[in-house]
């Protein structure tokens, strides 16, 4: 019995014109193709499917009656056709299933010719191999449809009789292993004269060896077993032998795996693993190594990422919408980290062949991993519509029960609610992909939770992404493979053909001729480690929001590393983490503690409505108001103390004490804030920090808090405010109310404007002296640009008289929520209509790589005109109310006024 690596040299053949087939295919152009590996390494032109014939000479010195001969394929992209000797033996359909061809009845002594003919997916709909029809999950969205013999090929040598198929169970219910196996059928018959040894290896180092007739379906009782777990992965090997009488005990074939026990179930609306209450913290992965276009990262470097995604908090991997190597699953096996296997259906194109693919290879793909014990739940699919139906979704559904009746399974991550698919499928959980601006979150969950539906764990199969910012400069000096998915060439880079797809292209080809156009180049060099603390702001937010409901039971941060499309990694290009594990740890461990708003209500208009508050910002003497919310996830109760305390560099303003008595698995308040604040006469950051103290362990947490001196400016304010977005300004202003446009125009040299209007008759009065500060709510005199305030771009916070009162951090933090806005001003337009301005805070988008601002000032003539796009009346999500509860709009407002006057 023996195993043969035929990895290594291939010659490979292939003609555009398609005029080759298995006979004449050596008239083909020929190059030589190192397999393992996708057969776009060595294309120029990678739009070309194929076919593609590759072969290889294998000498046998002798063919023993006595064996079957196997070739062993652990991956093919998509369809291959396996000849020997110009016989053909067989056909194969899929990507990710591993597959068997038995050459012995044509195998000869000496030099045996393998010819394997391979049909890779293509960008044809009408093809039968069309990308979206064919299981390939998100892959071709974040590197390539890859094709080619893409993983390992091996010769097996075996006895007359060998497995096909060996299947495993760890039942924890009866302190058993059950393994199921067929035969090859070259001998019919009961099989009497075939036995099995069976040796368990046990976590503490112990063998038991079991001999027993061959039968298909074996029961192995355990007298004590020992149940993997996060903190405790015990694992127990098990290797078997088929042996045949006549062939005098000889070995025939020989199975080997690691797994173990384990027990996940769901009660009371959590999931439970071996008991135990277990919250998913999770990290989400879409197999993205584009060096090797495939999705097979060596041992070592799964070990390495493995690791550092520990430091950080992180207990569960998602692989979402492909397979990973199986020592993946093994690492993770033996680190103690969950598994979430989400199937590779995403995006499907309905077509003659699609149902009957999903099928065929859902049972392949799952016998692929449902025996390792890490691997705890199951997505049949990812934000599908109705394109598939609940009648699909409900059997496959069975199919993963009947392997492992206790795998918890999704139906469709991200929810057919949201998605426009069917919302009558089996599912475990729910499970919503929410990618929202931070003061949209909050109303989202809240939306979403109801007490009325079944109860169910409610778990976040992917969200929280944060683009940060990386230039092609420092992509090219830190990478050493091509780059491919930054070339323009579509048929180099077949990402392109993929969003033509969508009507779309992807602007990282063109970012630095978009950077140059925008005259920002060595801006955008200096914002890479603001990107980072924006970064990390804005993931505590959301973790920490989450960590406060109860109802949620888990979570998976997009992404692990930055990809072709998207820097939302936790990880860079390079898997670098963007935060150190210390600080990550904080907001993404066993334990943590949230700053939440205060419940409050207004009466307005003659009806009540729910008053938010700004957490962040708040005026000299006034009161930080507000709970603290912990969420205790340990499995062990908390008891100790805890310390509240209010400061900054110099002088402590606060501090409180008290006992720590939090019970195991709960999200309860720790405690209620109202903090007086000290009296200041400029803007003072402080932090407000709580820190744990629990037997020999302690957790820290800490919250930037801005306070500003009230004492506004006394200077005339004219006001022609149509739209009343800042109502209450008289409260804190002195303001005179213009009513038309004709009293505008009597303003003279040394006046103030502030409009929600703004037209060239306006602009004038900078002519005389007049000094504007134009507050754009829509669509008006400058164009309007729309994206997101926190997602996909980098707000930097210039130096200016106006904000350098704000004791800023350099970016758009917690301390703009109030004002954040998805309407600015697009740099180029601006430059067109008024030539240089001065940028004030301005938004370098992630993805698209331009530049715009939202906030600039000009000149014209005697005066200064300023124009924002910033939110001054706040009303978004759960920004503050109004204008009149917007501390950051009115303190804002009043370092502008400051300014002009």
């Amino acid at each position: 019995m023996k195993n043969i690596s035929l990895n290594g040299q291939w010659n490979i053949f292939f003609d555009g014109e398609k005029n080759i087939n298995e006979k004449n295919y050596f008239q083909g152009e020929k190059k030589i193709s190192i397999v393992p590996e996708a057969v776009e390494k060595i294309l120029e032109d990678r739009i070309f499917s194929g076919p593609f014939f590759y072969e290889k000479e294998i000498f046998i010195e002798e063919v023993n009656n006595n064996n079957c001969y196997l070739l062993e394929f652990l991956g093919v992209s998509y369809y291959c056709e396996v000849y020997l000797n110009g016989n053909y033996i067989q056909s194969h359909e899929g990507i990710w299933d591993n597959f068997k061809v038995d050459i012995t009845e044509y195998l000869q002594a000496g030099g045996n010719k393998v010819l394997v003919k391979v049909i890779k997916p293509d960008f044809n709909k009408d093809s039968k191999y069309f990308y979206r029809s064919v299981l390939f999950g998100f892959i071709p969205d974040i590197s390539i449809p890859f094709g080619g013999i893409w993983k390992d090929v091996n010769l097996l040598v075996r006895g007359k009789n060998y497995f096909n198929e060996v299947n495993y169970k760890f039942d924890v219910d009866n302190k058993c292993i059950i393994i199921d196996s067929k035969l090859n059928s070259v001998d019919d018959g009961e099989h009497n004269d075939i036995n099995l040894e069976v040796e368990i290896g046990t976590p503490e180092g112990g063998v038991i060896t079991k001999h027993m007739t061959y039968s298909e379906n074996i029961v192995l009782a355990m007298d004590n077993i020992k149940v993997w777990s996060p903190d405790k992965p015990y694992l127990y090997t098990v290797k078997i032998k088929l042996l045949k009488d006549e062939c005098n005990g000889e070995t025939q074939d020989y199975k080997e795996i690691r797994a173990g026990f384990r027990k996940v179930e769901l009660r009371d609306g959590e999931i439970h693993l071996n008991d135990e209450k277990f919250y998913m913290r999770g990290i989400l992965h879409w197999g993205a190594y584009p060096e090797k276009f495939t999705p097979t990262p060596s041992y070592e470097e799964v070990k390495a990422e493995l690791l550092k995604v520990k430091s950080l908090g992180f207990n569960t991997i998602k692989h979402c919408l492909y397979f990973p190597p199986a020592y993946y699953y093994e690492l993770c096996d033996e680190l103690g980290i969950v598994t979430w296997q989400e199937m590779p259906l995403w995006l499907p194109y309905k077509n003659s062949y699609l149902l009957n693919r999903i099928y065929t290879e859902y049972p392949k793909m799952l016998n692929y991993f449902m025996h390792y014990p890490s691997v705890s739940l199951v997505s049949l699919s990812c934000e599908l519509d109705a394109t598939i139906s609940s009648n699909v979704l409900n059997d496959l559904y069975k199919m993963v029960k009947s392997m492992d009746k206790d795998m918890i399974i999704c139906d469709n991550s991200g929810s057919g609610e949201c998605f426009e698919g069917v919302t009558n499928s089996e599912s475990d959980i729910y499970d919503y992909h929410f990618y929202a601006e931070l003061y949209n979150l909050d109303g989202l969950i809240n939306e979403f939770t109801r007490s009325y539906r079944p109860l169910r764990p409610w778990i976040f199969g992917e969200y929280n992404d944060c683009d940060t910012f990386r230039t092609i400069e420092d992509i090219k000096k830190h990478s050493d493979y091509e780059l491919w998915w930054l070339n323009p060439d579509e048929r180099k880079n077949l990402l392109r053909m993929t969003h033509k797809g969508f009507n779309s292209d992807l602007p990282i080809y063109h970012q630095e001729e978009i950077i140059a156009k925008y005259g920002i180049q060595e801006e955008v060099k200096a914002i890479k480690e603001i990107s980072y603390q924006q970064s990390y702001m804005m993931r505590k937010y959301i973790l920490e929001l989450t960590r406060s409901y109860k109802e949620i039971k888990g979570y998976n941060i997009t992404a692990i590393r930055d990809v072709s499309i998207t820097t939302s990694g936790i990880f860079d290009d390079n898997m670098e983490s963007k935060f150190s594990a210390e600080e990550f740890s904080k907001i993404n461990g066993d334990i943590v503690v949230a700053l939440s708003k205060n419940l409050t209500r207004i009466w307005d208009n003659g009806t009540d409505r729910f008053l938010n508050q700004d957490l962040y910002n708040y005026f000299s003497e006034g009161n930080l108001i507000g709970k603290l919310v912990v969420s205790n996830r340990k499995n062990k109760d908390l008891e100790g103390k805890y310390t509240v305390t209010l400061k900054d560099d110099k002088e402590v303003y606060f501090t409180y004490e008290d006992k720590l008595n939090i019970d195991k698995n709960v999200t309860t308040q720790l405690a209620e804030l109202n903090i007086k604040l000290p009296k200041v006469e400029e803007t003072r950051r402080l932090k407000l920090c709580v820190n744990l103290v629990y037997k020999d362990e302690s957790y820290e947490n800490h919250w930037d808090i801005w306070v500003y001196n009230d004492s506004f400016s006394d200077k005339l304010i004219y006001l022609f405010d149509n739209t009343n977005a800042l109502e209450g300004i008289e409260e804190s202003f002195r303001v005179k109310r213009v009513l038309g446009l004709e009293d505008l125009y009597q303003l003279n040299s040394g006046d103030l404007l502030v409009t929600t209007y703004f037209d060239k008759g306006i602009e004038a009065l900078g002519d005389r002296g007049v000094n504007i500060l134009y507050y754009q709510k829509g669509e008006g005199y400058f164009p309007l640009t729309y994206n997101p305030f926190f997602r996909e771009g980098i707000k930097k916070i210039f130096s200016h008289s106006i904000t350098n009162t704000l004791n800023h951090l350099g970016y758009g933090g917690y301390q703009l929520y109030g004002v954040g806005t998805d309407r600015y001003y697009d740099k180029l337009q601006l430059e067109e209509i008024i030539g240089k301005y001065n940028p004030i805070i301005r938004r370098y988008d992630a993805r698209k790589f331009k530049a715009g601002d939202y906030i600039f000032e000009y000149k014209k003539n005697k005066g200064t005109i300023i124009a924002t796009t910033l939110n001054l009346d706040g009303g978004k999500g759960s920004q503050p109310y109004n204008f009149k509860y917007n501390i950051m709009a009115q303190y804002l407002l009043n370092s502008i006024i400051e300014y002009l006057k």
